[in-house]
């Protein structure tokens, strides 16, 4: 039998090696020999912390720890655990004892920063990186964990810099090239991130959600090289359970609720590992005079969700509802806030707020339900509905899908949105609005200027094709469609809401690769809403996308009577605009495929007299006023939250 000294080089090599098993099977089999050994306590530990198998590695390391109280490195091993479970003050005393012991102990001063950095203590993380770099000034792991603080900050141009610095330290760090490129998407620099994507995935083939970052990135620029082949690689690799994208950006590409859940499922079990379908105590709501309900939202500023939201906000009834807004929007002051403010009894800025003071806040006022408006999208604070900010806890509007997450009671839809059919693919169980699940305030303020054809570089006589939806939702399927419907349709344009220059250039690229001259693209500058709104009527004939369609837009178009063109699909995203035509009666504009969808839209350029009948029914407010009543909507809305606390 190898002797104990032989087994633990035989381990200490596997462990460097990278053969993390095997150096822990040795590890248990040294412990059995001598338990009360800390130091192949804390070793097993290592590497159970390496295995992902944090529980058991804090177990160990505790082991350590009783038997050595001086030994610094348990300690830091341990704060490492904690912190993966998202238990960052447990992490933080864990790295000061360490710290105590070992006074210029390196990584647990850089740890202890990232810890910090992820409780929101800013200035506090950024004075543990400073003395990092006293100890260890060309450490690349102090940039990317510097420039990671930025973005946090919303400091993205700092951020660079601190990426470019780890980067020039490290020319093979996968992760400062990864949040680099994340740096560039959120400044707009799209193609610079799609290179710094590609540059991380060449370091590291496995890098986490790189792949869905390269495709969504793409998309913005509309460049489509392989897209087919791209969206069956992912769709594998969900059913893998590979960490390749995350669910924002799987809506616009594949239309399949299925694998939307799985892909909410992986995000809130990967960002929430501690807390992921963690049992909710039930706690019966106290019976009050009045409900209160909360809405968290991070769109207090000129964004679609509060102008969806503004007449909620301000319908609700105030003797029955004590209504409050939470915003964790980084835009801070504006009009559009400040309007919305007036509308809740109480309105709390808590972009600055640790989420555990949060919780306690919303406790002490005892919030009976909680109205998440953000989802996972930009800007997020999913942690706070984690440690259970009310009894009840809802996702609506926001994110036009499943949260994947227990941690959700309900999800609020209609019936056209999402049938019962398909309930078995959200988390949430559903709660029915009995019209459109959309709120639409009943008075939009729309410029009162003379717009004209001329004015945007329309031709005169053309019949104008419109898409004023983001780039990323256009899909090369849908737009070689579009140029099909162009040709067979004379005398027409596509009207286009501009994204940059190269994402301009690329649609007129492959306007040219299906035959069409692309002086027939004509794009159209970002303007104010109301401005936004009035030249939306200069459109005959909205186009919808495919699987991500027009939500907000399909509202706006509406309102200026003009006819949607929209394909229904099977998830949340691809039936929003189907619910809206639904409800102003014009359900003969929803097709099923996309053959239906181009001989629609031909027949109706083709049809000068059709044309005119739909956009009448729409001009009739008698035909619209359902969509647009939003003091039934919100009585509608309130019915809802009566009755789930009954």
């Amino acid at each position: 039998m190898n002797s104990k000294e032989e087994i633990f080089n035989k381990a200490k090599k596997f462990h460097m090696s990278g053969n993390i098993i095997g150096a822990s099977k040795l590890y248990l089999k040294l412990i059995e020999v001598d338990k009360d050994n800390f130091l192949f306590q804390n070793l097993l530990g290592t590497a159970l912390l390496q295995l992902k198998k944090y529980d058991e590695a804090i177990k160990h390391l505790d082991i350590s720890i009783k038997l050595n109280p001086n030994y610094a490195e348990s300690f830091g091993n341990k704060g490492i655990a904690h912190a993966e479970k998202q238990q960052y003050q447990e992490a933080i005393n864990n790295y000061d004892k360490a710290i105590n012991l070992k006074k210029n102990f390196y990584s647990a001063y850089l740890n202890k920063g990232i810890a910090l950095k992820n409780t929101q203590k800013y200035k506090d993380a950024i004075r543990y990186f400073e003395f990092c770099f006293k100890i260890n000034p060309r450490d690349p792991k102090i940039f990317n964990n510097l420039g990671n603080l930025f973005i946090k900050q919303k400091k993205f141009h700092e951020a660079l810099k601190a990426f470019d610095k780890a980067i020039s330290f490290e020319n093979k760090f996968a992760e400062a090239y990864s949040n680099r490129a994340e740096t560039n998407e959120k400044l707009g620099n799209y193609k610079q991130a799609i290179l710094d994507y590609d540059e991380a995935l060449k370091i590291n083939n496995n890098l986490d959600y790189v792949r869905g970052k390269i495709l969504h990135a793409k998309m913005r620029i509309n460049e489509w090289e392989n897209f087919d082949a791209q969206v069956e690689i992912l769709k594998k690799e969900i059913k893998n359970d590979k960490k390749i994208i995350s669910p924002f950006p799987l809506l616009s590409l594949i239309d399949d609720p299925e694998l939307h859940k799985l892909v909410a499922e992986q995000h809130s079990h990967n960002i929430f590992k501690n807390l992921y379908n963690k049992n909710k105590v039930k706690v019966k709501v106290k019976v009050k005079d009045k409900i209160k309900i909360s809405y968290f939202s991070a769109e207090f500023h000129q964004h679609p969700v509060l102008q969806l939201m503004m007449d909620v906000y301000k319908n609700h009834n105030k003797d029955r509802f004590e209504v409050y807004g939470f915003s964790h929007d980084p835009v801070g002051e504006n009009n559009y806030r400040n309007e919305a403010k007036g509308y809740f009894n109480k309105f709390i800025d808590i972009t600055k707020m640790k989420d555990d003071d949060v919780v306690k806040l919303c406790r002490e006022m005892e919030i009976d339900i909680a109205i998440n408006l953000t989802g996972h999208t930009a800007n997020s604070r999913d942690n706070i509905f984690y440690h259970h900010v009310a009894p009840i806890q809802i996702n609506y509007l926001g994110y036009p899908g499943t949260l994947g997450s227990k941690i959700y009671d309900y999800i609020i839809a209609d019936k056209i949105i999402l049938p019962k059919k398909f309930k078995k693919n959200y988390s949430e169980e559903v709660l029915y609005l009995p019209g459109c699940y959309q709120p639409n305030q009943t008075k939009l303020e729309i410029s009162k200027k003379n717009f004209r054809k001329k004015d945007f570089n329309l031709p005169k006589d053309s019949f104008v094709f419109g898409c004023f939806n983001n780039s990323y939702k256009i899909t090369p399927n849908i737009f070689n469609c579009w140029m099909r419907i162009l040709k067979k349709s004379e005398n027409s344009v596509l009207w286009l809401l501009a994204s940059s220059n190269i994402g301009r250039d690329n649609l007129k690229k492959e306007s040219m690769k299906n035959g069409v001259d692309p002086k027939r693209i004509i794009f159209a500058d970002r303007v104010s809403v109301e401005e936004h709104l009035k030249r939306i009527g200069l459109i005959d004939l909205f186009l919808d996308t495919y699987p991500y369609n027009a939500h907000t837009t399909a509202r706006e178009a509406i309102k200026m009577s003009v006819p949607i063109l929209t394909l229904i699909g099977e998830s949340f995203a691809s039936r929003v605009a189907s619910s809206l035509l639904k409800n102003v009666g014009l359900e003969e504009l929803i097709v099923n495929n996309i053959h239906d969808y181009a001989r629609v839209a031909i027949k109706i350029a083709n049809d000068k007299k059709k044309l005119r009948t739909l956009k009448n029914h729409l001009s009739k407010s008698d035909n619209t006023k359902k969509l647009f009543n939003n003091e039934k909507f919100t009585k509608d809305l309130e019915k809802i939250y009566e009755n789930i606390l009954k």
